[in-house]
């Protein structure tokens, strides 16, 4: 009783807080992580909900596609990285022609077998008290929340969709986007400038087809390469995206470049020189976004501190951050800009 209380608190605070604060015309964006992660679960329709109400201009949505089809919003390819999956699930089997999976890969799973889920704090140090108290969601969900927020609240709430394993389900003749379009199209989200889809693999956006919306292409870890690597030929790794040629080839495909703080950016500790894709991004006509916020690799730091990298950001140009903590990202645009 006493955690259903506060989340109601929490929630009602946030509607204090995000009253008309979507982004003005010519500001940087504020883009969730999954919800506001530092306070519930990542990627629960608690998390999503708090950052509406906090004011965050969009959310960031991480999805996957269990073995059956169903568009489902994680964050770790293993269910048991972010979910109770280990005791309650029976670990699956192989599928003819593939390798045995390890722990509970999303895409062996059945969505009669997720949807007996519930999720878990995933970052040491946060608050998991509300461990097990939230379902693991599904893309269908999320639409209908944000429909019923839009309305509500009178503003609009875009949405950042990010792909993964892409080229795992094209390869099984399942692939991801056909169903990705038709389960925005079923809830009227299909022709929205506010809907970027996101991917890590070239050829996902490829069979986006006549999608309308922007596309943001997702660097990971500079020594690594995009999953379909194989499949297209490519052997460039994310550093090599990062430079200046890279981005320019990006362009062929995306509207905008996701980098992390961390990874590719350095920290963007004050002081440091301008990190070389900030400007390479931005002369091959990118925007750029800038995440990694607050997540596992960059603690939750003291407010004053967490706001002036925030600013740091904005000052670069950077066209959007994308945090588990929407709030004082929005504190940094408020009194920066």
């Amino acid at each position: 009783m006493v955690r259903r209380l506060l989340i109601a608190g929490l929630l009602a605070a946030g509607a204090a807080l995000g009253a008309g604060s979507a982004a003005r015309a010519g500001q940087p964006e504020v883009i969730a992580r999954n919800g506001t992660a530092i306070t519930f679960p990542e990627a629960t329709l608690a998390a999503f909900d708090l950052a509406i109400l906090q004011g965050a201009d969009s959310l960031r949505v991480d999805v996957y596609q269990t073995f059956d089809g169903v568009l489902v919003i994680r964050t770790d390819r293993n269910l048991a990285a972010t979910t109770n999956a280990a005791s309650v699930l029976t670990p699956p089997g192989p599928i003819k022609g593939e390798p045995a999976p390890i722990g509970f890969p999303i895409d062996f799973t059945s969505y009669q077998d997720y949807a007996r889920l519930t999720a878990r704090q995933t970052i040491p140090g946060r608050d998991n008290s509300f461990d097990g108290m939230f379902s693991a969601p599904i893309l269908e969900d999320l639409l209908v929340l944000v429909e019923r927020r839009q309305s509500e609240r009178r503003r609009t709430i875009g949405l950042l969709i990010v792909l993964h394993d892409t080229q795992v389900h094209a390869a099984r003749g399942r692939p991801m986007e056909p169903r990705l379009i038709s389960t925005l199209q079923k809830y009227g989200f299909a022709a929205s400038p506010d809907v970027l889809i996101g991917a890590s693999e070239p050829s996902s956006f490829a069979r986006l087809g006549g999608l309308q919306g922007r596309r943001v292409f997702v660097l990971g870890t500079p020594n690594s390469r995009p999953a379909d690597a194989a499949q297209t030929g490519d052997r460039r790794s994310f550093a090599d995206y990062a430079t200046a040629d890279g981005l320019r080839s990006v362009r062929n495909f995306a509207d905008a470049v996701l980098v992390d703080v961390q990874d590719t950016l350095g920290g963007l500790d004050d002081g440091a020189p301008v990190p070389a894709v900030v400007g390479n991004a931005k002369a091959a006509g990118l925007q750029l976004f800038i995440g990694g916020y607050a997540d596992a690799d960059n603690p939750v730091q003291p407010r004053r501190a967490a706001i002036a990298a925030y600013r740091r950001a904005f000052d670069l140009g950077a066209d959007a951050v994308v945090t588990d903590e929407p709030a004082r990202a929005l504190a940094a645009r408020r009194h920066g800009h």
